[in-house]
């Protein structure tokens, strides 16, 4: 047990990242720390900003063109990407991704803990329940949501979806991960071999992955049924590789804008987009969720260094 380690500071994001845009000082960010490292928490969506193991280099990719406005997201960490993924397939006027990236959640509570897996921890929780018996204007159907952190050597996030309502509700979520790398022409993803996936930069034509994902242009690509377990490396990348390891989240979801859309991304721009990859998990698409009345939807994620 990591005995009352913990620190956490409420800051506006101007004093956390002053070399970003920010409007009126900006967003209200939370920075934990304790002896196995240090994570950056905005208040707006919940979204980790950053997270640093000790003496290790950020498994987070934070762009520095990133803006700080209210009802915006926050290019880079990990937004959530909730109560669907992209296009909206029943209302396709509605914003992509859903609004619970763009709303404030609320700290719930923080402690030291010692879980089962993760070992000596923080733990940070944030809700939101604002949705629960009024839905919002953009879905009709009442639900609350539960954010856990566990911040340790390695990051654990642990996902609830709660449906409030008395009709059965139709979801699709993400975790919109962010990740560094060296360079996007050396960058592979493993783990992806053999599983079916949906190509974005096609009209979702449907193929079968083989070998590492590469990176020769635009990606934009829906796994369905994907496994557990992928890694990200890099040639020269700081931290040697990234390790994701999820469940309840049948979708993956890997994107890079590639040099002529990231030029149109005023949040990205051309030469930043060779430093990062997104490595989502979720249900998206073909894993869309039919959650019952008074049922919940449960996943989680841990992210770590290769070993």
């Amino acid at each position: 047990m990591l005995e009352q380690a913990y620190r956490i500071s409420r800051l506006l994001s101007s004093a956390v990242y002053p070399d970003r845009h920010h409007v009126d000082g900006g967003l209200p960010l939370y920075v934990i720390e304790n002896p196995l490292g240090r994570m950056v928490i905005c208040e707006q969506g919940a979204q980790v900003l950053s997270f640093i193991p000790a003496g290790k280099k950020d498994l987070l990719w934070l762009s520095p063109l990133a803006e700080f406005f209210l009802g915006k997201p926050v290019r880079g960490g990990i937004p959530i990407c909730l109560p669907w993924f992209g296009v909206d397939s029943r209302n396709k006027g509605n914003p992509n991704h859903g609004f619970a990236r763009n709303v404030n959640w609320q700290l719930a509570g923080i402690s030291d803990a010692d879980d089962s897996q993760q070992g000596a921890c923080t733990r940070i929780e944030f809700t939101l329940d604002q949705y629960q018996q009024q839905p919002h204007a953009l879905f009709s159907y009442p639900f609350s949501a539960k954010l856990v952190f566990l911040m340790g050597d390695s990051l654990s996030i642990q996902l609830q979806l709660s449906n409030t309502g008395s009709e059965t509700m139709p979801l699709t979520w993400a975790l919109h991960s962010y990740h560094p790398v060296a360079d996007i022409a050396s960058a592979r993803i493993s783990g992806l071999d053999g599983c079916e996936y949906l190509d974005n930069t096609s009209g979702l034509k449907r193929s079968t992955q083989n070998g590492d994902v590469e990176f020769n242009g635009e990606v934009d690509s829906v796994y369905i049924d994907a496994g557990d377990e992928q890694s990200i490396t890099s040639t020269s990348q700081n931290n040697g590789g990234i390790a994701i390891t999820a469940s309840g989240c049948a979708s993956a979801v890997v994107w890079n804008p590639g040099e002529e859309k990231a030029a149109l991304l005023k949040t990205v721009g051309v030469e930043n987009r060779k430093h990062f990859v997104c490595l989502e998990r979720g249900s998206v698409c073909d894993n869309e969720v039919m959650l019952p009345p008074n049922e919940t939807h449960s996943a989680s994620l841990q992210i770590k260094l290769l070993s």
